[in-house]
């Protein structure tokens, strides 16, 4: 395997002082479906915004496929981001419109504008958002209303959206955090079926450790902004998951 993303000593620190990242360095595998953990605070939403440059860095580097991409601007900086499909917790759907519509609108990094202000999209275009609708097991619902959705089903329209990207990486911040934990594993069996299937690396922040087991390929937890654990999710043990969420911290299981 090459390496898709090197994160070399990065820090963030917010204009109110706080420091949320804090020398952190690590390396992404094309390929790998790597889980990150952590309490809430520790770091990990942050680091996904600075992949995707959502975020500037106050010090240190990162690499994707071997370019320094830490201080792109304008066009360059919106090529990267075309190369990184952000899924969140809450979905981030326009419930008004359409499921198409919504797949569609991740193609904005890639279309010009214009397409999306006049909704002129091409067959194939649509051809495309159709076939990404079937990937995540809900083609039947193209011209329903977003909000008429259950909230597995509308986190399945937001990773069809990204993948009109063709990202070569998923950047998944809590994906499963506001659902029931059936259709937890409903959102990460295809997220799994993108990775094996598909060929596209997964970063993952995720709460819950049973589900990191199940499905990550490797682990990194953070906490306080720092990197506490990096490897096979199976290697941590209570005394790691104590060191990781606290001495009071108790795991949680999802079926």
């Amino acid at each position: 395997m090459s390496t898709l993303l090197s994160i070399q000593h990065i820090v963030k620190t917010y204009p109110n002082g706080h420091t949320a990242l804090k020398d952190i360095t690590f390396d992404v595998q094309e390929g790998e479906f790597l889980a990150i953990i952590g309490l809430s605070g520790s770091g990990k939403s942050t680091l996904l915004r600075c992949i995707n440059r959502m975020h500037d860095l106050t010090s240190g580097k990162i690499f994707f496929r071997g370019e320094d991409i830490t201080g792109l601007q304008g066009e360059e900086l919106r090529k990267h981001r075309r190369e990184c499909g952000m899924i969140f917790q809450h979905f981030n759907l326009v419930k008004r419109r359409s499921v198409m519509d919504n797949v569609l609108s991740g193609m904005l990094g890639r279309a010009p504008i214009w397409k999306s202000i006049l909704g002129q999209f091409t067959d194939d275009d649509r051809k495309r958002a159709l076939k990404n609708l079937e990937i995540v097991g809900i083609a039947e619902k193209a011209e329903v209303r977003a909000d008429a959705l259950s909230g597995g089903q509308q986190q399945r329209v937001a990773i069809a959206r990204a993948l009109m990207q063709n990202p070569s990486i998923i950047l998944a911040d809590e994906p499963v955090a506001s659902l029931d934990p059936a259709t937890s594993h409903s959102v990460m069996n295809y997220l799994e079926a993108i990775n094996k299937e598909m060929g596209k690396t997964v970063l993952c922040n995720l709460h819950f450790m049973s589900l990191v087991r199940r499905y990550a390929t490797r682990a990194i937890a953070l906490k306080d902004g720092m990197i506490v654990f990096d490897g096979n999710p199976n290697e941590i043990t209570d005394e790691r998951f104590k060191e990781i969420y606290g001495e009071d911290a108790m795991e949680v299981e999802i079926r």
